[in-house]
């Protein structure tokens, strides 16, 4: 994951930036890490790998919301 992407997704994940997908399996991801991180602050590197994992096996689905989070 490119260092921007990983910034802006790290912000998405702490709830210091917004960003809602058109893709509903991705919300509910990212959904699931952020009360994840909210109960427990520790695992934020475990949320990172399971996005990570979640890329490599979904290329295609998650490549235009990398785009657009690049962006953000």
């Amino acid at each position: 994951m490119e260092s921007e992407i990983r910034t802006n997704m790290e912000k998405i994940l702490t709830g210091k930036l917004t960003y809602k997908s058109h893709n509903l399996a991705f919300n509910m991801m990212i959904s699931r890490m952020q009360m994840k991180l909210k109960s427990e602050p520790g695992n934020f590197d475990l949320c990172m790998n399971e996005l990570d994992e979640f890329a490599a096996k979904y290329p295609s689905v998650i490549q235009v919301d990398y785009d657009r989070i690049a962006c953000l």
